[in-house]
């Protein structure tokens, strides 16, 4: 078996499979697969194999919420599927609302949740909410 050269921000590797024993650190740019190729990163021998790790954002317009009720709101993430982990992080939100998570409640479709305890009604204007998707399945 030949050795593949490794230079500074690019490896060049002529196997499929790569495996590290001990700590490996990355101080440059690292890209898994190309456009012809389907790459999965797990990690520790029990880690669970993640496909894709995806960022983005969405506009999201929460119901009107009565006090001391939960209202949620939808939006897409093409790709996102039951299974799979989101993390959303809201913008600032009116006093009172507070963000009560967000999951991949179907196929394409991310389920974000408000809880209100202002002691009144609160209409949240539309917002743009940021995500991190890791597919898992």
């Amino acid at each position: 078996m030949g050795y593949n050269r490794l230079t500074r921000g690019t490896a060049l590797l002529g196997a499929v499979r790569l495996d590290v024993t001990g700590d490996a650190t990355v101080s440059d740019d690292l890209t898994v697969g190309d456009a012809t190729t389907t790459a999965t990163l797990k990690v520790g021998s029990s880690g669970t194999t993640i496909k894709t790790i995806k960022s983005g954002t969405a506009s999201v317009n929460l119901p009107n919420i009565n006090d001391l009720a939960t209202g949620s709101a939808t939006f897409t993430v093409t790709g996102a599927a039951v299974g799979d982990v989101v993390s959303v992080n809201p913008p600032a939100l009116t006093s009172g609302l507070s963000f009560a998570g967000a999951t991949v409640t179907s196929a394409n479709t991310v389920t974000v949740y408000a809880h209100n305890a202002s002691g009144g009604a609160i209409d949240q204007a539309a917002a743009t909410f940021t995500y991190l998707w890791f597919d898992l399945t």
